[in-house]
């Protein structure tokens, strides 16, 4: 099977040519390769490829700037989307696309039950907004694909769009002994993007039918907890104290309760399996 891997230099991406099966022919490109909001030039990629699947990891994902920048989030999320799921359609390629968690609103926190894949999206910040109408493109545009949310990623190599991501974040403020204020009323399913590219790979080598897939560690914790716990592995103490996310004044409404989970039969293992081997790699 060819596989053409869009945004092969992110964290997701790294992960995906880690555990790429041996049956797969992987061709990762990065942006120098591809421009996702430049139609003309995804065409013309994606025709000479002519590719199996398309996997897109590209994604703009600065929350707070992309109220600022709407323009900037829908052209990469929606616009860059659409111009794949054309080149898809052209080609008959399968397009296996990221979204994710902010594509729901929060409320669900009232009964702390996790999303499944049959919850109705209803985002509230601009990224998430964006996310879901690539999501509904893809849906509208096209009959083979997979669209698989995640959440609260991390992974060896970092979010390139965010530059480095929440362990590592932890990890150097506690090394340099910088006390620690972290919010603990919003709840996610944190996520090893190595347990996400294996789960990726199986889903399209299995060829599970066609629709949204929800594939995160499962759990969840509050932001507060995740870093009690990478502490805990990594073995440092540090003052740290939990704080309301009213005390973090930022430009884009977050939803305070995200936990995903699948009922499409997706297992995974617990969210703090995963980073305790995640933070034990990186500190060996």
């Amino acid at each position: 099977m060819k596989v053409a891997l869009i945004g092969a230099n992110g964290q997701l991406g790294n992960d995906l040519i880690a555990t790429a099966p041996k049956k797969i022919n992987l061709i990762p490109l990065k942006r120098a390769d591809i421009d996702v909001t430049i139609r003309e030039q995804v065409e013309e990629v994606i025709i000479s490829i002519h590719p199996d699947l398309v996997l897109n990891t590209s994604a703009y994902v600065k929350v707070d700037i992309a109220e600022d920048e709407p323009e900037k989030a829908f052209l990469v999320n929606a616009v860059g989307v659409k111009n794949l799921a054309q080149a898809c359609k052209k080609t008959g390629a399968v397009l296996l696309h990221i979204s994710t968690d902010y594509v729901f609103d929060g409320k669900k926190i009232k009964n702390k039950e996790p999303y499944t894949e049959e919850d109705i999206p209803n985002p509230i910040n601009i990224y998430g907004i964006s996310k879901y109408a690539g999501e509904l493109i893809i849906q509208n545009y096209l009959e083979k694909y997979y669209i698989v949310r995640v959440a609260s990623l991390y992974g060896k190599a970092g979010a390139s769009g965010k530059g480095g991501n929440f362990v590592y974040t932890i990890l150097n403020k506690a090394k340099k002994r910088e006390p620690l204020k972290v919010i603990d009323d919003i709840y996610m399913s944190p996520t090893y993007t190595h347990d996400v590219a294996q789960k990726i790979w199986e889903i399209v080598l299995e060829q599970k039918p066609y629709g949204v897939y929800h594939i995160t560690n499962s759990g969840y914790c509050s932001w507060y907890e995740f870093a009690l716990k990478i502490l805990e592995y990594a073995e440092l103490t540090v003052d740290i104290k939990p704080v309301k996310h009213t005390e973090f004044k930022t430009k884009a409404r977050r939803p305070l309760w995200s936990p995903l989970k699948s009922i499409k039969g997706i297992k995974m293992r617990r969210w703090e399996e995963a980073l305790k081997e995640f933070t034990l790699s990186i500190l060996s």
